[in-house]
């Protein structure tokens, strides 16, 4: 379940890094230009980065680092909700907000998994 929000992550960070008309789609932002500023570039490699660490914790089956990994997170889809709400209205943001369930969910359960087979 980890690795769909891993790679999409990657995908997305690629896409923010390297082709600005699918990313201003991805993100519902106003216009291509915004991603040719220094902030959409460091938004492509904050995707990217988060989303290879996800992958990789998960292949490598690290339950309890990945659990962390996502409950942590999940700040950042909420954060991207409330920053951008004014931006490109509430309706659109919301999709980022959408992934905080999950992530946050899907954390607490690798979470709960991990201390029980601990005990």
């Amino acid at each position: 379940m980890c690795l769909l929000p891993g790679i999409f992550l990657i995908v997305s960070g690629i896409l923010l890094l390297f082709f600005p008309v699918p990313a201003q789609s991805l993100f519902d932002l106003p216009s291509v230009d915004f991603l040719q500023k220094p902030i959409a570039l460091a938004m492509g490699v904050r995707q990217f980065s988060i989303g290879l660490t996800i992958t990789v914790l998960s292949l490598k089956k690290q339950a309890k680092a990945l659990a962390y990994v996502m409950l942590i997170g999940a700040i950042v889809p909420l954060s991207d909700f409330i920053i951008f709400t004014p931006i490109i209205g509430i309706l659109s943001a919301l999709r980022h907000f959408a992934t905080v369930p999950f992530i946050f969910g899907i954390g607490l359960y690798l979470l709960i998994k991990s201390n029980k087979k601990m005990t």
